[in-house]
Protein backbone atom coordinates (compact mmCIF):
# COMPACT_ATOMS: atom_id res chain seq x y z
CA UNK A 1 0.00 0.00 0.00
CA UNK A 2 1.43 3.38 -1.13
CA UNK A 3 1.33 5.24 2.14
CA UNK A 4 2.41 8.40 0.84
CA UNK A 5 -1.29 8.90 -0.78
CA UNK A 6 -3.35 8.11 2.32
CA UNK A 7 -5.80 10.71 3.19
CA UNK A 8 -8.06 11.68 6.11
CA UNK A 9 -11.10 11.98 5.19
CA UNK A 10 -14.06 12.63 8.03
CA UNK A 11 -13.84 9.44 10.16
CA UNK A 12 -11.66 7.59 7.49
CA UNK A 13 -8.50 7.19 6.42
CA UNK A 14 -8.51 6.12 2.48
CA UNK A 15 -4.66 4.77 1.32
CA UNK A 16 -5.01 4.63 -2.24
CA UNK A 17 -2.91 1.24 -3.06
CA UNK A 18 -1.02 3.17 -6.28
CA UNK A 19 -1.00 6.37 -8.16
CA UNK A 20 -3.47 5.02 -10.45
CA UNK A 21 -5.47 3.85 -7.65
CA UNK A 22 -5.58 7.32 -6.62
CA UNK A 23 -6.61 8.44 -9.88
CA UNK A 24 -9.86 6.40 -10.38
CA UNK A 25 -10.36 7.87 -6.62
CA UNK A 26 -10.26 11.10 -8.12
CA UNK A 27 -12.51 10.34 -10.27
CA UNK A 28 -14.74 8.54 -7.80
CA UNK A 29 -17.20 6.71 -10.32
CA UNK A 30 -17.89 3.55 -7.83
CA UNK A 31 -17.07 1.78 -4.59
CA UNK A 32 -17.31 -1.46 -4.23
CA UNK A 33 -17.94 -2.46 -0.67
CA UNK A 34 -17.02 -6.20 0.46
CA UNK A 35 -18.75 -7.13 3.70
CA UNK A 36 -17.66 -10.68 4.89
CA UNK A 37 -19.75 -12.82 6.93
CA UNK A 38 -18.92 -13.34 10.20
CA UNK A 39 -16.37 -10.85 9.65
CA UNK A 40 -17.00 -8.91 13.71
CA UNK A 41 -15.42 -5.65 12.14
CA UNK A 42 -18.46 -4.92 10.24
CA UNK A 43 -20.65 -3.61 12.99
CA UNK A 44 -23.90 -1.77 12.42
CA UNK A 45 -22.31 1.29 13.36
CA UNK A 46 -18.87 0.94 11.35
CA UNK A 47 -21.00 0.08 8.19
CA UNK A 48 -23.39 3.13 8.65
CA UNK A 49 -20.44 5.41 8.56
CA UNK A 50 -18.92 3.72 5.63
CA UNK A 51 -22.19 3.94 3.76
CA UNK A 52 -22.30 7.40 4.86
CA UNK A 53 -19.08 8.15 3.44
CA UNK A 54 -18.58 6.46 0.52
CA UNK A 55 -22.01 7.97 -0.73
CA UNK A 56 -20.80 11.50 -0.09
CA UNK A 57 -17.41 10.32 -2.33
CA UNK A 58 -18.69 8.20 -5.15
CA UNK A 59 -21.15 8.34 -7.63
CA UNK A 60 -22.53 5.14 -7.29
CA UNK A 61 -21.94 2.58 -4.66
CA UNK A 62 -22.74 -1.02 -4.22
CA UNK A 63 -22.35 -3.86 -1.28
CA UNK A 64 -21.38 -7.08 -1.96
CA UNK A 65 -21.33 -10.31 -0.05
CA UNK A 66 -19.04 -13.10 -0.75
CA UNK A 67 -21.46 -15.92 0.08
CA UNK A 68 -20.68 -18.26 -2.40
CA UNK A 69 -17.95 -20.18 -1.10
CA UNK A 70 -18.51 -19.20 2.89
CA UNK A 71 -19.46 -23.26 3.40
CA UNK A 72 -16.52 -24.62 1.92
CA UNK A 73 -14.44 -21.99 3.88
CA UNK A 74 -16.00 -23.40 6.91
CA UNK A 75 -15.04 -27.06 5.51
CA UNK A 76 -11.70 -25.93 5.82
CA UNK A 77 -11.68 -25.27 9.13
CA UNK A 78 -13.04 -28.76 10.26
CA UNK A 79 -16.40 -28.49 9.94
CA UNK A 80 -18.38 -30.93 9.03
CA UNK A 81 -20.31 -30.74 5.63
CA UNK A 82 -23.82 -30.56 7.56
CA UNK A 83 -22.41 -27.93 10.27
CA UNK A 84 -20.76 -26.08 7.15
CA UNK A 85 -23.57 -25.35 5.38
CA UNK A 86 -25.93 -24.34 8.26
CA UNK A 87 -23.18 -22.09 9.55
CA UNK A 88 -22.77 -20.35 6.42
CA UNK A 89 -26.82 -19.40 6.16
CA UNK A 90 -26.23 -18.60 9.61
CA UNK A 91 -23.87 -16.15 8.90
CA UNK A 92 -25.30 -14.80 5.66
CA UNK A 93 -28.33 -13.93 6.87
CA UNK A 94 -26.93 -11.86 9.96
CA UNK A 95 -24.26 -10.00 7.77
CA UNK A 96 -27.62 -9.17 5.57
CA UNK A 97 -29.58 -7.78 8.45
CA UNK A 98 -26.27 -6.00 9.28
CA UNK A 99 -26.12 -4.54 5.70
CA UNK A 100 -29.84 -3.56 5.78
CA UNK A 101 -29.78 -1.67 9.09
CA UNK A 102 -26.95 0.12 7.84
CA UNK A 103 -28.51 1.31 5.05
CA UNK A 104 -31.74 2.26 6.77
CA UNK A 105 -29.14 4.43 9.29
CA UNK A 106 -27.58 6.17 6.53
CA UNK A 107 -30.47 7.81 5.22
CA UNK A 108 -29.54 6.69 1.39
CA UNK A 109 -32.07 7.01 -0.88
CA UNK A 110 -33.68 3.37 -1.27
CA UNK A 111 -33.22 3.79 -4.74
CA UNK A 112 -29.79 4.00 -4.17
CA UNK A 113 -29.64 1.23 -1.70
CA UNK A 114 -27.83 -1.83 -3.76
CA UNK A 115 -26.16 -4.87 -2.28
CA UNK A 116 -25.55 -8.18 -4.17
CA UNK A 117 -25.01 -11.67 -2.96
CA UNK A 118 -21.80 -12.85 -4.46
CA UNK A 119 -23.49 -16.19 -5.84
CA UNK A 120 -26.03 -13.98 -7.50
CA UNK A 121 -23.55 -11.75 -9.51
CA UNK A 122 -21.20 -14.88 -10.25
CA UNK A 123 -24.27 -15.91 -12.80
CA UNK A 124 -23.19 -12.96 -15.07
CA UNK A 125 -20.95 -13.78 -18.20
CA UNK A 126 -18.48 -11.27 -17.32
CA UNK A 127 -17.65 -13.02 -13.90
CA UNK A 128 -17.50 -15.87 -14.82
CA UNK A 129 -14.73 -15.20 -17.57
CA UNK A 130 -12.76 -13.37 -14.85
CA UNK A 131 -12.96 -16.49 -12.86
CA UNK A 132 -11.66 -18.80 -15.19
CA UNK A 133 -8.80 -16.43 -15.60
CA UNK A 134 -8.29 -16.67 -12.12
CA UNK A 135 -8.26 -20.96 -11.65
CA UNK A 136 -5.79 -20.47 -15.09
CA UNK A 137 -3.57 -18.87 -13.44
CA UNK A 138 -3.47 -20.59 -10.21
CA UNK A 139 -3.25 -23.12 -12.19
CA UNK A 140 -0.34 -22.21 -14.04
CA UNK A 141 1.71 -19.15 -12.74
CA UNK A 142 3.63 -20.35 -9.68
CA UNK A 143 3.89 -16.34 -8.02
CA UNK A 144 0.18 -16.78 -8.40
CA UNK A 145 -0.12 -19.51 -6.54
CA UNK A 146 2.36 -18.72 -4.03
CA UNK A 147 0.64 -15.95 -3.47
CA UNK A 148 -2.92 -16.97 -3.03
CA UNK A 149 -2.20 -19.85 -1.00
CA UNK A 150 -0.13 -17.43 1.67
CA UNK A 151 -3.12 -14.92 1.72
CA UNK A 152 -5.43 -18.04 2.00
CA UNK A 153 -3.16 -19.49 5.16
CA UNK A 154 -3.21 -16.16 6.96
CA UNK A 155 -7.07 -15.70 6.38
CA UNK A 156 -8.48 -19.67 7.34
CA UNK A 157 -7.45 -21.30 9.50
CA UNK A 158 -6.68 -24.72 7.92
CA UNK A 159 -7.87 -27.52 10.31
CA UNK A 160 -5.32 -30.59 10.56
CA UNK A 161 -6.00 -33.59 9.73
CA UNK A 162 -7.67 -34.53 13.28
CA UNK A 163 -10.77 -32.28 11.95
CA UNK A 164 -10.70 -29.01 14.80
CA UNK A 165 -13.52 -26.71 14.84
CA UNK A 166 -16.28 -29.33 14.79
CA UNK A 167 -17.65 -28.52 18.41
CA UNK A 168 -18.18 -32.82 18.30
CA UNK A 169 -16.69 -35.50 16.97
CA UNK A 170 -13.24 -35.14 14.92
CA UNK A 171 -13.84 -35.40 11.11
CA UNK A 172 -10.95 -35.59 8.06
CA UNK A 173 -10.34 -32.25 6.96
CA UNK A 174 -10.64 -31.65 3.49
CA UNK A 175 -7.60 -29.89 2.74
CA UNK A 176 -6.56 -26.16 2.01
CA UNK A 177 -8.14 -26.83 -1.44
CA UNK A 178 -11.87 -25.54 0.03
CA UNK A 179 -10.11 -22.46 1.66
CA UNK A 180 -8.96 -21.33 -1.71
CA UNK A 181 -12.13 -21.21 -3.48
CA UNK A 182 -13.64 -18.69 -1.39
CA UNK A 183 -10.49 -16.01 -2.97
CA UNK A 184 -11.16 -17.26 -6.10
CA UNK A 185 -14.19 -16.57 -6.11
CA UNK A 186 -13.62 -12.62 -4.75
CA UNK A 187 -10.69 -11.26 -7.13
CA UNK A 188 -13.05 -10.99 -10.06
CA UNK A 189 -14.19 -7.57 -8.30
CA UNK A 190 -10.60 -7.13 -7.30
CA UNK A 191 -9.45 -7.57 -11.11
CA UNK A 192 -12.12 -6.14 -13.14
CA UNK A 193 -15.73 -5.06 -11.66
CA UNK A 194 -16.21 -2.11 -13.93
CA UNK A 195 -16.96 -5.44 -16.63
CA UNK A 196 -19.32 -7.14 -14.09
CA UNK A 197 -21.37 -4.17 -12.67
CA UNK A 198 -21.38 -1.64 -16.01
CA UNK A 199 -19.46 1.11 -14.14
CA UNK A 200 -16.93 3.63 -15.75
CA UNK A 201 -14.20 2.61 -13.44
CA UNK A 202 -14.39 1.21 -9.71
CA UNK A 203 -11.93 0.84 -7.14
CA UNK A 204 -12.85 -1.63 -4.18
CA UNK A 205 -11.98 -1.47 -0.61
CA UNK A 206 -11.05 -3.01 2.57
CA UNK A 207 -10.03 -2.39 5.76
CA UNK A 208 -6.51 -4.74 6.00
CA UNK A 209 -3.72 -4.65 3.73
CA UNK A 210 -4.69 -7.15 0.85
CA UNK A 211 -1.76 -9.45 0.07
CA UNK A 212 -2.41 -10.09 -3.23
CA UNK A 213 -2.84 -6.42 -4.34
CA UNK A 214 0.67 -6.62 -6.28
CA UNK A 215 -0.22 -9.09 -8.85
CA UNK A 216 -3.40 -7.43 -9.65
CA UNK A 217 -2.20 -3.74 -9.93
CA UNK A 218 1.90 -3.53 -9.89
CA UNK A 219 2.71 -7.02 -11.30
CA UNK A 220 2.69 -8.00 -14.86
CA UNK A 221 1.50 -10.92 -14.47
CA UNK A 222 -1.52 -12.77 -15.56
CA UNK A 223 -4.01 -11.22 -13.19
CA UNK A 224 -3.18 -7.38 -14.00
CA UNK A 225 -5.91 -5.47 -13.37
CA UNK A 226 -7.14 -2.93 -16.47
CA UNK A 227 -6.61 0.73 -15.44
CA UNK A 228 -10.49 0.94 -14.62
CA UNK A 229 -9.80 -0.95 -11.44
CA UNK A 230 -8.28 -0.16 -8.45
CA UNK A 231 -7.88 -0.83 -4.56
CA UNK A 232 -8.19 1.38 -1.79
CA UNK A 233 -7.63 0.92 1.74
CA UNK A 234 -10.40 2.43 3.96
CA UNK A 235 -9.68 2.40 8.16
CA UNK A 236 -12.50 3.66 9.78
CA UNK A 237 -11.27 5.33 12.74
CA UNK A 238 -13.72 5.24 15.16
CA UNK A 239 -14.33 1.26 14.84
CA UNK A 240 -10.35 1.23 15.64
CA UNK A 241 -10.52 3.07 19.08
Amino acid sequence: MNTSLAAVAGDHIVEPYSPNCERLLEAADHLLIGVSPGNSYFGIPTLTRILTWAHATFRRIDVIVPDRSLAANYRAQGYSEQVAHKKARTEISSVRRRIRRAWERSGIPEHEQRTHLLSELALLPAYEKLHRRVREALASDEQVFDVCQRATSRAVPVAEQTGEGTGSAAVPAPGPHLALDYLIDEMPFFIDTPSILGVPSSLVNYHMPVPFAGLLYTGDGPLRAPSHQGLILLRDRAAER
